[in-house]
């Protein structure tokens, strides 16, 4: 082959990428749906909401929608966007539990480092340890206690969550066996503690929120490594057990292949929207830190939790229902 030829046959690949590159630079074009893996109303359709709203003053002339495909721990959501074209206009707003539901289910083909490209985190938030006013514990190190002495029961918005496996991690490195009750959500869950059907829960901040604000339920600990700054009084997991830190955080990811101009853009509206102070307070309104950040802290989050609730989901053994 003559140089001429090898010239041309170089140049293929940068002629190959010229429409795509195109397609890149005119998006967005149409609509832009954030899919999201839970019914309305909840913590992260809030937030996916709160980031369409905004979304429009970044890219002028854009309509961002959300679509809430509930159903199968998050999987149904995570299946569609994943099968979508990548073309930057099916965006899944994800959160850990879409990763601990993918390594629970192994068997519905999901793996979300492989499937998916990160955008933003948009939150992070910590679990919380709950309980009626008149049980006899209040703080973590007097529930430890009680359990080592007598059966305990706590309920859980439902098995192989993030719940669950926080509880799981906490009973192995406390010591302790609790009598893990699941219920199929977060409102279930806490109405089973008030009812008295059980001794404790462990929900997040944002489902008993009215309760705690009430007192009709008591803070003991969050799982975060830090107290929140928008609840200085409720001590964590870790000033009783050191190294306990569990969160779970909410963002957008895009199918595997969306380019990266459009991933970029996203990452910047994303990161400047976390940090106007209306969208903030918002945020923390509901028991949550806005995040913001790189593309490449947000894609280590993603492989350090696919490795270490993977490695959980492997020691408890869990399977599919």
């Amino acid at each position: 082959m003559n140089g001429s030829g090898r010239r041309a046959l170089l140049a293929l690949p940068a002629i190959a990428a010229l429409p795509r590159l195109g397609r890149a630079q005119a998006w967005p074009a149409r609509q832009v749906r954030l899919v999201v893996g839970f019914a309305s109303g909840g913590a992260n359709d809030i937030m996916a909401r709160l980031l369409a709203a905004r979304f429009g003053a970044h890219f002028p002339g854009a309509t961002f929608v959300v679509e809430n495909r509930p159903g199968a721990g998050t999987l149904l959501a995570a299946d569609h966007v994943a099968r979508a074209a990548p073309d930057g206009y099916t965006i899944l707003y994800a959160s850990t539990s879409t990763l601990i539901t993918s390594l629970v289910n192994r068997n519905a083909g999901i793996d979300v480092p492989r499937d998916f490209a990160p955008i933003a985190m948009a939150q992070n938030s910590p679990l919380l340890l709950v309980s009626r006013p008149d049980f006899p514990a209040k703080t973590l190190a007097e529930v430890i206690a009680l359990a080592k002495q007598r059966p305990l029961t706590i309920s859980h918005p439902g098995a192989g969550g993030i719940n669950h496996l926080s509880l799981a991690v906490w009973m192995r490195q406390a010591g302790i066996e609790l009598t893990l009750v699941p219920y199929n959500g977060n409102q279930p869950s806490i109405t089973a503690l008030m009812r008295g059907d059980v001794d404790l829960a462990s929900d997040s901040l944002f489902a008993p929120r009215s309760q705690l604000e009430s007192g009709t339920l008591r803070a003991i600990a969050l799982t975060s490594a830090q107290r929140m700054a928008s609840h200085p009084g409720v001590p964590t997991f870790a000033e009783t057990l050191p190294g306990y830190d569990v969160t779970f955080w909410g963002g957008l990811l895009a199918p595997k292949g969306t380019p990266e101009p459009i991933l970029e853009a996203l990452n910047r509206a994303t990161d400047a929207v976390l940090k106007e102070p209306e969208v903030a307070e918002r945020v923390r309104s509901f028991g949550a830190d806005p995040i913001g950040g790189t593309r490449a802290f947000y894609a280590e989050a993603v492989r350090q939790d696919w490795r270490r609730w993977g490695e959980v989901v492997r020691d408890l053994n869990l399977r599919p229902d």
